[in-house]
């Protein structure tokens, strides 16, 4: 973030920057300081910062927009215009709708009665399960949830679909873990931001054309 800071105009975080993310009312999740102190020093330089929920940070309320200056997307795609291209964003959890099992538990994360009842734990507790279940879910993981399935990438399908009834330039998404840079027809591409953790790609609109990128940590 720091080596974006002098020539970024917009960033947009396209969701699970965070482990898990929970805010009570008067609590926010110990640590991230740094980044939290980076993304409000970007804001108050100027840049607009767009956040997208992911499937590990959707339990947001108003500390993003009133402590940092950052614009919030709790919805899971939307339609954003740069320049004279029109961008399909979003963090890309949901977007299977063959995945029967995910969209159930994602209905009960999101269910208002759901974060009554999360909200009533003591901040200790409740954030100390929210990371036992965010590991679990990680060492649920099989080997083929990170090889790409081609043709069948359920993500892939999805942007096909969605251009038979908009006109779309570039859809971008995360959630995946495999990033990608995929024509959908004709010149649409398909750009997943793929694990950070990982290989930490990023993608770049430098006003006339979208790049897959990828950061060189400094050893």
């Amino acid at each position: 973030m720091q080596s974006i800071e002098q020539d970024a105009k917009q960033v947009f975080l396209l969701g699970d920057i965070f482990d898990f993310w929970f805010e009570y009312k008067t609590v926010v999740p110990k640590g991230f300081v740094r980044l939290l102190g980076q993304l409000a020093r970007m804001t108050d330089m100027g840049i607009k910062i767009d956040f997208f929920c992911g499937n590990h940070d959707l339990w947001q309320r108003n500390y993003f927009e009133k402590e940092l200056g950052i614009t919030l997307h709790t919805d899971k795609i939307e339609e954003i215009q740069i320049d004279d291209r029109t961008f399909l964003l979003g963090h890309g959890d949901g977007l299977d709708k063959k995945d029967y099992k995910y969209l159930f538990i994602r209905a009960i994360f999101k269910n208002p009665i759901s974060k009554f009842i999360f909200t009533s734990l003591p901040a200790t507790l409740g954030i100390g399960m929210a990371h036992s279940w965010s590991a679990a879910s990680r060492k649920a993981h099989k080997e083929i949830d990170f090889h790409s399935l081609g043709d069948k990438e359920p993500i892939l399908l999805f942007c096909k679909n969605y251009l038979e009834k908009h006109k779309v330039d570039y859809f971008v998404f995360g959630h995946r873990h495999l990033a990608t840079d995929t024509i959908v027809k004709d010149n649409v591409r398909y750009l997943n931001t793929g694990a950070w953790f990982s290989e930490s790609p990023y993608v770049v609109w430098n006003g006339k054309d979208l790049a897959l990128n990828y950061f060189e940590r400094q050893k």
